[in-house]
């Protein structure tokens, strides 16, 4: 096993650590900016999907130039800057299509900093032995830790604190990707060397049974469109404060590492499909009971469901790729799950503005049809799944 250099992988965890900062915030409380800068909920669901849509075509540029880059923390560093000299601007303008380019470039050029630093933290696996679970985790850890300190600041400060939290986010962020190591440029080299050759995603795409995987666990994950637009601001109206907001956002991550935490061992023993339906059964039940929560013991029940509806639908995405797709075509699957997860989102996350802007909060309640959706398509004969090769390999 070849050493690391110094400090390997602390310093991928501090990049998670900075990363997750910003999502820490934008994920509760961007909407609330975008509605604080007098942005309707129509504007606002457009604002949300517009990244996610973005990502779908900036994600494979990004993942490009990083192969191609002196090295990947230079790709990191300037994914993370361009972030940031794009946000600050959009703090300072005003009307509707300013906002929506500048933020929407922004958190799109931000994300593709994530398949860098993967492609660096694997090195890290591959190369030197060390453990990719805990260096990622520390990136969930910030996500909770600062939606919960946010919540407190924007409670205690108001509203109007939010323009300079995100920015600083942003700044963190940066100054993490400074700090990241690179990769001894023979280590790389092995690394480009080594990469499978490029093999068509059609050939996954022949299996029914994968389909049905893709197709219900990207359903189930469009059910949280009106949740991500729109749940602080309903929380927001039900009366909450910033700290309790925050409490709610971090419960559901800390479900969802505690389903992570068992998806070892113990999710292996469940089939992939049975996974994902009880995530789309879940999803039904979470967001049909969403606006009768309206305290915060029931609100804190429900987002224990995120477990569900969030993390055993991902662990038994990641399960099916395993047991149906050949080794040497699971990148290709990896990217078929996250465009089709990333577009079923996008699409759900444009209706979610008119849905909410004209029904309020039972606009929870319709994002169940996907689910429902979802529960019949993994109903559907499975038909002929694809065998995964086990090719040897030599030490």
């Amino acid at each position: 096993m070849v050493a690391a250099p110094r400090h390997f992988g602390p310093r991928i965890s501090l990049f998670y650590t900075g990363f997750f900062v910003v999502g820490g915030l934008v994920t509760p409380f961007f909407p609330v900016w975008l509605h604080l800068r007098g942005l309707t909920p129509e504007q606002i669901g457009v604002c949300l999907a517009f990244p996610l849509a973005a990502r779908l075509v900036f994600m494979p540029l990004g993942s490009a130039f990083a192969d191609r880059a002196p090295n990947r923390r230079f790709a990191i560093i300037l994914f993370a800057l361009l972030g940031l000299l794009l946000f600050i601007p959009a703090t300072l303008v005003s009307g509707y299509w300013p906002i929506l380019i500048l933020t929407g470039l922004a958190t799109a050029t931000l994300g593709m900093t994530m398949p860098a630093i993967d492609a660096l933290a694997l090195t890290g696996v591959r190369r030197f032995g060390l453990d990719y679970g805990k260096m990622r985790v520390w990136g969930s850890i910030s996500f909770i830790v600062v939606s919960l300190v946010g919540g407190v600041i924007i409670g205690h400060f108001g509203n109007g604190v939010l323009s300079p939290l995100l920015i600083g986010s942003y700044v963190v962020a940066t100054l993490s990707a400074f700090l990241l190591p690179v990769t001894p440029p023979e280590i790389r080299a092995a690394d480009d060397a080594a990469k499978p050759e490029v093999v068509s995603a059609r050939s996954i795409l022949t299996s029914r049974s994968f389909l049905v995987v893709i197709i219900s666990a990207s359903l189930i994950t469009a059910t949280h469109a009106v949740f991500y637009s729109f749940g602080t601001i309903h929380w927001e109206k039900l009366g909450f404060t910033g700290g309790e907001i925050g409490l709610l956002w971090a419960s559901g991550v800390v479900a969802e590492i505690g389903m992570f935490a068992i998806s070892g061992r113990a999710l292996r023993k469940v089939a992939p499909e049975r996974l994902i339906l009880f995530g789309a059964i879940a999803a039904i039940v979470r967001w049909s009971l969403f606006p009768l929560a309206t305290n915060l013991w029931t609100s804190l029940a429900l987002q224990m469901l995120h477990a569900l509806t969030f993390a055993a639908v991902y662990a038994g995405m990641q399960l099916a790729v395993a047991r149906d797709v050949p080794e040497e075509m699971t990148a290709s699957a990896q990217g078929i799950w996250q465009t089709g997860s990333g577009l079923a989102l996008a699409l759900a996350t444009l209706l979610a503005g008119p849905l909410y802007g004209h029904l309020g909060a039972a606009a929870f309640p319709v994002m169940t049809i996907a689910g429902v959706v979802a529960v019949v398509v993994l109903m559907l004969p499975k038909g002929r799944r694809v065998s995964p090769t086990a090719p040897e390999r030599a030490g």
